[in-house]
């Protein structure tokens, strides 16, 4: 699919309440404006036929042709000055928040908030037709600007996460079609995220679950994903890496951020997934 060839832009703010819509079809001629805003939620589209590479929190990311990354505003996201488009489109959660509207969406856990805490998603090619006509339904409504026009953009962005969150449980792929065991994932993701600085032992998740530790464990091996203990460590990891590259914290300060009752608890996990001590990995990075 080739990009078309006309730069859009649009951006759709409210003073009164906070709101902030972004959408543009080159983010990188586009960067100031669509990923200024530090409590926005991304989406990116990569509608090229060449592989669009970019960083994320440290980790190289390589978005081939017909696929979506989604992110939240804790990500840290780098990208490169190209001539290749990448359509992109953010919102802050005073437009719409995909926490408190979960049930209509049901997206965290999904494609945002995972355990990688960002979600690469391959748009099946029998998908990419109604995707090509939501972008169409954006672009016409950018057009009108009447007083349902923020309605309608809602609408919109809701329908594409949607669609998007249908791709990402079929990616899921040892249980494809188990609704209940996916929906557990799901949960068990969200509440990693909401608690890993807190509760690290499985156990502590499985009481939230209602769910015995072992049947978790077996239903994350069924479904070929990292182990549930696995799943916690990486996020607390990533959080740890993130303090380390993006902030002047000590390594003491972090590991009470994190909820550890002292360093050398922390050190020694941080060692054990990244080869390095924290310092270590600061200092090289840096």
């Amino acid at each position: 699919m080739n990009s078309p060839m006309k730069v859009i832009r649009y951006e759709l703010s409210d003073p009164t309440t906070g709101s902030h819509f972004h959408f543009t079809n080159d983010l990188t001629q586009d960067l100031d404006k669509a990923l200024a805003n530090p409590t926005a939620n991304r989406i990116l589209w990569n509608r090229n036929r060449e592989n669009f590479t970019f960083t994320c929190d440290d980790k190289t990311v390589v978005l081939k042709e017909n696929s979506f990354c989604t992110l939240t505003a804790l990500n840290y996201v780098k990208i490169p000055s190209n001539k290749q488009r990448l359509t992109a489109i953010s919102f802050n959660r005073e437009f719409y928040c995909i926490r408190d509207h979960d049930h209509e969406v049901s997206c965290n856990g999904i494609l945002f908030y995972g355990a990688q805490n960002f979600s690469v998603l391959k748009i099946p090619v029998k998908e990419t037709g109604p995707f090509d006509k939501l972008t169409d339904l954006f672009l016409k409504e950018f057009e009108e600007g009447d007083s349902l026009h923020g309605e309608m953009l809602v609408s919109l962005l809701k329908i594409l996460i949607i669609r998007l969150t249908r791709i990402g449980r079929n990616h899921i792929i040892g249980i494809q079609g188990d609704k209940q065991s996916i929906e557990t994932i799901r949960k068990f993701n969200l509440l990693v995220e909401e608690n890993f600085r807190k509760y690290k032992q499985i156990s502590e998740y499985s009481i939230m679950l209602n769910i015995t530790s072992k049947k978790l464990s077996e239903l994350f091996r069924h479904a070929k994903l990292d182990p549930p203990l696995q799943t916690i460590h990486q996020r607390i990891i990533l959080e740890a890496k993130r303090m380390l590259l993006f902030t002047l914290k000590s390594v003491n300060e972090i590991s009470d951020d994190l909820g550890f009752e002292d360093a050398s608890q922390f050190s020694k996990l941080f060692k054990k997934y990244t080869g390095k001590s924290p310092s270590i990995f600061r200092s090289k990075k840096n």
